[in-house]
């Protein structure tokens, strides 16, 4: 499994929701196969910030380039660049399907096939049980599903929203780890995060501010996705 991941550069940019502005006056450098973090309390734009990298929301000012695909011009070929593993709200797992309805789910929706998804799930060190509900599973287990379930369709990026939250100091490890494994492939992983992990990581530090409202657009990208 290789990938040629997507590398991207801001500058400049800013974008708004209900409220009014989430981010504003960014610049950030991606590499290509890189392990990037959007760090940050909550409520300072993080979520915002993936969707506007990967074309699902719409920047007011300044100038994004993913891969050659200018923004916001381009945002379908870069929607389909960049897949959401989790996003929230919005994009995540859903907990009362078994764990082999999830993988079925994805083999029909996304074409990955079943043998890449075995792939997939050993790449993030994953062997669940597979009559358990995902719902069932330990919430590092849950995130660690829905990001193989991404990688198998073998995207040039994707989004892991909310990487710590809710979970203890080793099953955050964990999860960090299996990031890494990831770009290992040449993927690129956009991931959000209070604080970012130590190591090979691109952090993209955001300041403090009001709680983050999503437009209702949004919402209709992410039903997209599933499509």
């Amino acid at each position: 499994m290789y990938v040629d991941g997507v590398s991207i550069v801001g500058r400049g940019i800013a974008a708004k929701g209900p409220e009014g502005v989430v981010f504003a006056n960014l610049d950030l450098e991606v590499s290509s196969g890189s392990l990037a973090v959007v760090a940050g309390p909550g409520g300072t734009g993080r979520t915002s910030l993936l969707l506007a990298l990967s074309g699902r929301l719409p920047l007011i000012t300044g100038y994004l380039d993913v891969s050659g695909h200018v923004l916001p011009a381009q945002a379908k070929a870069v929607r389909q660049l960049v897949r959401p593993a989790r996003l929230r709200p919005g994009y995540e797992l859903e907990e009362q399907h078994r764990v082999r309805e999830a993988i079925r789910e994805r083999h029909l929706i996304s074409g990955a096939s079943l043998r890449d998804i075995d792939a997939a799930l050993s790449l993030v060190g994953l062997a669940p049980d597979r009559s358990a509900l995902v719902g069932e599973l330990h919430a590092a287990d849950q995130l660690l599903l829905a990001i193989a379930l991404t990688v198998a369709s073998f995207p040039a990026g994707i989004l892991v929203d909310d990487v710590d939250v809710g979970l203890p100091m080793a099953s955050r490890a964990q999860v960090w780890a299996a990031l890494h494994e990831v770009t290992r492939t040449g993927m690129t992983v956009l991931a959000s995060a209070t604080d970012a992990p130590s190591g090979d990581v691109e952090v993209i530090h955001l300041p403090a501010r009001e709680p983050e409202e999503l437009p209702t657009d949004v919402f209709d990208l992410l039903e997209e996705d599933t499509q």
